[in-house]
């Protein structure tokens, strides 16, 4: 298993997860770190850490970059594992346990089965947990839920699928990872979603919810390359999310905004509703 992170300035944070991943007994599996040469001390904390770090196994780079696409595309190149997943400074791994259950489910799929989703810890920055997130995979090839209700911290991908799909579109700034999942998806490959206890916790509010309009485009763009058709009721659902996202930082402020959307997390969400073409 190879762990993607593409990293830029963020070295606290950074320095926080390597320590909590490393006290955990997870055998094969590895690290890639990717740094957007941050000048806050990340390249040089990297290259002392990789000399004493045994477990996990860590791999780091440190150069410039266009953003997290390009970042991920180094990272695959550099991962070693069959199975890649992409986590930030703020993810964690919930326990080893959960882990190695993941692991054990992911070597038992048929080779068609290119994919699979697993169910996300939702946490407050403060570590509280908000929700148990289960992944919501649409029925078709081209159905597909945003990409808030499959994130990217609990898909699990094989790395065989960028040598025959290509690298992340880095055109994207925000929904790379969702664009890539619909290109595969179109081209027949199998996507599963499975439940049980989330290997993985995001910290919620990350970068889509920072930049909402350009996170609602994206998905909007991404959807349109590969022929999926969203009903107005969803779209107008998006965009009012997006609204409300951005009135409520600047009249509220980050902090609270971000605590009230902790609260509407917790709230269950409509389904999306599709319209296939």
């Amino acid at each position: 298993m190879s762990i993607v992170m593409a990293v830029k300035n963020s070295l606290p944070a950074l320095r926080h997860m390597v320590e909590a991943t490393a006290r955990l007994p997870l055998e094969s599996t590895e690290l890639v770190i990717v740094d957007g040469d941050s000048p806050d001390g990340t390249a040089a904390w990297l290259a002392g850490l990789t000399a004493v770090l045994s477990q996990p196994a860590m791999t780091a780079i440190s150069a410039p970059d266009s953003g997290i696409a390009e970042a991920w595309n180094r990272g695959i190149r550099l991962a070693r594992g069959d199975w890649v997943v992409f986590l930030g400074t703020d993810d964690r791994i919930t326990d080893a346990a959960a882990w190695r259950a993941t692991i054990d489910w992911l070597l038992s799929l048929p080779r068609e089965c290119g994919a699979a989703a697993f169910p996300v810890r939702i946490v407050t920055p403060a570590g509280r947990t908000i929700a148990d997130e289960e992944p919501r995979l649409g029925a078709g090839a081209r159905q597909f839920p945003s990409v808030s209700a499959i994130p990217h911290q609990g898909v699990f991908h094989r790395r065989s699928l960028w040598e025959v799909h290509g690298d992340f579109d880095t055109s994207f700034a925000i929904a790379a990872d969702y664009e890539f999942l619909l290109r595969i998806r179109a081209a027949g490959v199998e996507v599963r979603a499975f439940g049980g206890s989330p290997p993985v916790a995001m910290t919620f509010g990350g970068t889509s919810k920072k930049r909402p309009w350009v996170n609602v485009r994206e998905f909007r763009r991404a959807r349109r390359l590969h022929g999926v058709r969203v009903s107005l009721l969803s779209q107008c659902r998006e965009w009012g999310f997006a609204a409300l996202r951005c009135v409520a930082s600047a009249v509220l402020g980050e902090s609270l905004a971000r605590r009230l959307a902790d609260c509407g997390r917790r709230i269950r969400r409509l389904p999306p509703v599709w319209s296939v073409p």
